[in-house]
């Protein structure tokens, strides 16, 4: 199944909403990542894992 962008900002909402998450944490706390890394700008990484709704998804963090 083809992972599915997900904005950071809504990523982290939805999990603070479903699963009642503190602000503070933040995608590694709120997910189980199961990869990560840089992008080809050296500045972005990229984040695998599912999401709350339990589709494969991603996201990129500058």
């Amino acid at each position: 199944m083809k992972r599915v962008y997900i904005p950071l900002w809504l990523a982290l909402k939805q999990a603070r909403e479903a699963y009642g998450y503190p602000k503070d944490y933040g995608i590694c706390a709120c997910y189980d990542v199961e990869n990560m890394g840089w992008c080809k700008d050296e500045v972005t990484r990229w984040y695998h894992f599912i999401s709350v709704d339990g589709m494969p998804a991603y996201t990129l963090k500058r």
